[in-house]
């Protein structure tokens, strides 16, 4: 699935053409925070959001994108537990998934690679202001 594909005025239900109605009475918060989600349009979901689906694998064919796109634009995109959690949530998709979506594997890839070099240089960054304040420069 492609990014411009999506129509980001629409929900979950809404795409897929699955009304998955309403969480059982009984259920837990992350069912009934799984159902709401799936009602609610794409353009009001927040990064913790995406996190929440993603890890729990639902409609990952739309949401792996979008999720993507966020961290192409900052890979420490995150939702309410640690900054990259967003990223975290990705790589935990299974091989099955990235087999399959091929384009989107090399996205994460690029992502991934772009986040080492940008590791490496503040590890330099910081290496260089620790040499200089025990030198006292």
């Amino acid at each position: 699935m492609d990014l411009k594909d999506i129509d980001f005025n629409k929900s979950l239900n809404e795409l897929e053409l699955k009304d998955w109605g309403d969480a059982p009475v009984h259920s837990t918060g992350l069912v009934f925070k799984v159902h709401e989600l799936r009602k609610l349009p794409l353009q009001y979901w927040t990064n913790e959001d995406f996190r929440l689906m993603i890890l729990q694998k639902i409609s990952l064919d739309y949401l792996v994108p979008i999720a993507l796109y966020r961290l192409a634009k900052n890979h420490f995109s995150s939702g309410e537990l640690f900054a990259g959690d967003l990223l975290y949530a990705i790589v935990r998709i299974n091989n099955d998934f990235w087999k399959q979506q091929s384009r989107l594997h090399y996205e994460l890839d690029s992502i991934i690679d772009s986040l080492k070099v940008e590791l490496e240089t503040f590890a330099e960054i910081i290496n260089d202001y620790k040499r200089s304040y025990e030198l006292g420069d």
